[in-house]
């Protein structure tokens, strides 16, 4: 529930801006700001409920906490924005990379532990280019028509890496799948 909640706001937060709705355009940097505040927490409650560890619990505090210290010092603005998601996504992509070795290690898979394996390489795609795209693309201007490039590489990000999640669940976490 938790990464379709996930999806669903990322949906919601790219429609807008994939089909050119100009209302978008006043409110694109406040919806990203509010948005980028959740993104992370919302990996960290999806890895509490897959390994049942109060220590993501932890996590998940620790990190609001950490947002609420970066925006005390540096202001609700894209400064503090950049760093919350890069942190945020060099986190979920350690954690991913962590959810991957640790299946591997096990000898016996049950269906839900093949579908999780699908769920955290989707997310370590996602994560992967996005860390990318922030600070390569972010801190290196390479040309001013490098807007659309990154837009480009972030929606086919979104898309393998839905397709990879779905993947899982589809071919994982159906009764039918379970029974046999």
């Amino acid at each position: 529930m938790v990464i379709s909640i996930f999806w669903m706001i990322n949906a919601i937060i790219y429609a807008p801006e994939i089909f050119h709705w100009q209302w978008y355009v006043a409110v694109d940097e406040q919806i990203t700001k509010y948005y980028n505040l959740f993104d992370a927490p919302l990996i960290l409650l999806t890895f509490y409920y897959v390994f049942e560890k109060k220590t993501f619990l932890f996590m998940i505090l620790s990190f609001v906490v950490f947002e609420t210290i970066v925006i005390m010092i540096t202001g609700f603005n894209m400064t503090s924005n950049d760093i919350i998601i890069g942190i945020g996504s060099l986190l979920c992509l350690g954690l991913n990379l962590w959810g991957i070795n640790k299946y591997f290690r096990q000898i016996n898979h049950t269906a839900s532990e093949k579908s999780y394996m699908f769920i955290f390489a989707g997310f370590i795609f996602y994560y992967g280019l996005c860390v990318d795209l922030i600070y390569i693309f972010k801190f290196f201007h390479f040309s001013p028509a490098q807007k659309q490039y990154e837009a480009l590489i972030n929606y086919i990000a979104m898309i393998l890496s839905t397709g990879l999640i779905s993947y899982g669940f589809y071919t994982y976490d159906r009764p039918e799948y379970s029974k046999t």
